[in-house]
C-alpha cells in the first residue's frame, strides 16, 4: 500500500496502476473514491471485493467532460443535457449503457458523473473514464479523508494506492437522477436539493 499527496508524480502513479488493473483511491469533489478500469472485468471485480459488496450494485463512471458521456450511452436526453450545466459537480447521472462500451459490472444501465476536481480531471484525462464508488465498505459511511478510508480497506483486496488530496469539499455524496427509463428518477438526494434538479430539467 503506497500513499502519495496530489500532484504529477501521483498523477503518473495513479495512471500506472490503474493500467495495471489495479485498484486506487483517490479524492473528488464530494467524498473520496476507489477507482479501478471499468472496462476490466477483473479491475471492477476488485473494487466490488474492496467494498464488500455484490454485482447488484455496479460502480458508476467518473469521465473528464461532457463531451466523454456520449459514447458510453443508447441516449442522451434533453433534460439531462440541461442538468448537465451542474457538471463539473456533484451530480450522477443514470443513462442506459450504449451496447458498443464494453463495460464491465454494469446490468444495462450506468451512472456517469463530471467531478469538480481538477486533480481527478487530470487522471481522467490520461486513463479515459474510471468506475468509482466510494472509498469505503458497502453499509458504512463514506471517507472525507484518505485516512478515513484507509481505516476501512484493511483487507486482502485493500487498494494499491492511495491519493491524498486533504479533506473533500463536501460532507455529502453526489444528488443521483436516473434518466434509464420513461421518465426522470431522483434516486437520492445529496448536494444538491430536488428543487435543484426539477428547476433544471424542466428548464423553469
Amino acid at each position: 500500500m503506497t500513499v502519495l499527496r496530489m500532484g504529477d508524480a501521483a498523477l503518473e502513479a495513479a495512471a500506472q496502476a490503474i493500467a495495471a488493473g489495479q485498484c486506487i483511491v483517490i479524492p473528488t469533489d464530494t467524498v473520496y473514491g476507489i477507482a479501478a478500469d471499468p472496462f476490466s472485468a477483473t479491475a471492477v471485480q476488485r473494487l466490488q471485493d474492496a467494498k464488500g459488496r455484490g454485482d447488484g450494485f455496479p460502480p458508476p463512471l467518473l469521465v473528464a467532460d461532457v463531451t466523454d458521456v456520449d459514447p458510453l450511452v443508447a441516449d442522451f436526453p434533453e433534460p439531462a443535457r440541461r442538468l448537465a450545466r451542474y457538471w463539473p459537480g456533484p451530480l450522477t447521472l443514470i443513462f442506459r449503457a450504449a451496447t458498443t462500451a464494453s463495460l464491465a459490472g454494469t446490468i444495462g444501465t450506468i451512472g456517469i458523473r463530471v467531478p469538480d476536481h481538477e486533480w481527478t480531471r487530470s487522471l481522467l484525462r490520461k486513463t479515459g473514464p474510471l468506475a468509482v464508488s466510494s472509498a469505503n465498505l458497502h453499509g458504512l459511511p463514506a471517507a472525507s479523508t484518505v485516512h478515513g478510508a484507509m481505516h476501512q480497506f484493511q483487507t486482502a483486496e485493500s487498494p494499491a494506492l492511495y491519493i491524498d488530496g486533504g479533506t473533500t469539499g463536501f460532507p455529502a455524496p453526489s444528488t443521483v437522477v436516473d434518466f434509464s427509463g420513461e421518465a426522470m428518477v431522483i434516486r437520492r438526494v445529496g448536494v444538491l436539493t430536488t428543487d435543484d434538479i426539477e428547476a433544471v430539467a424542466s428548464d423553469a
